[in-house]
């Protein structure tokens, strides 16, 4: 499931004027961007680590804001969900049956984690996404 967000274009126009102000490289740019989006994920990520049944300590580990790839054009994203690279490979580290938690596996209903998540905390987040990046943004200016 992806959460989108809808943002004023004026709100955005002044946004993107506050990063030109700063001269920093469009690299810099998406760091401080990303960096916003991640603190402002922070709260979501804990609604799904309730969520997730009591039994799944394995998959409440695994379970972090993780960053898109990052390629130029291309605005930074970040993504919540179960690490399953890295040190998180391995079947006894990994959150890999997280898929078949949400959507169901063989006839047994999916518990739809992300919904409920997406439902509670998501505008919320996404309100803050740009109060986040805009105080980092204030912070660099000072």
């Amino acid at each position: 499931m992806i959460v989108s967000a809808q943002i004023d274009e004026k709100e955005l126009k002044s946004l993107i004027k506050d990063l030109e102000s700063l001269n920093m490289s469009e690299s810099k740019n998406k760091t401080l961007l990303r960096r916003g989006m991640r603190k402002a994920s922070k709260p979501i990520l804990q609604e799904l680590k309730s969520i997730v049944p009591v039994e799944s300590k394995q998959l409440k580990k695994s379970l972090a804001i993780i960053n898109g790839k990052s390629r130029k054009g291309v605005p930074p994203s970040v993504y919540i969900g179960p690490r399953v690279k890295g040190a998180f490979a391995d079947k006894e580290k990994s959150g890999f049956y997280f898929y078949f938690l949400e959507y169901g596996f063989r006839g047994i209903p999916g518990l739809r984690m992300l919904d409920k998540t997406a439902a509670s905390k998501g505008n919320t987040s996404i309100n803050s996404v740009i109060s986040e990046i805009k105080k980092i943004i204030d912070k660099r200016m000072k």
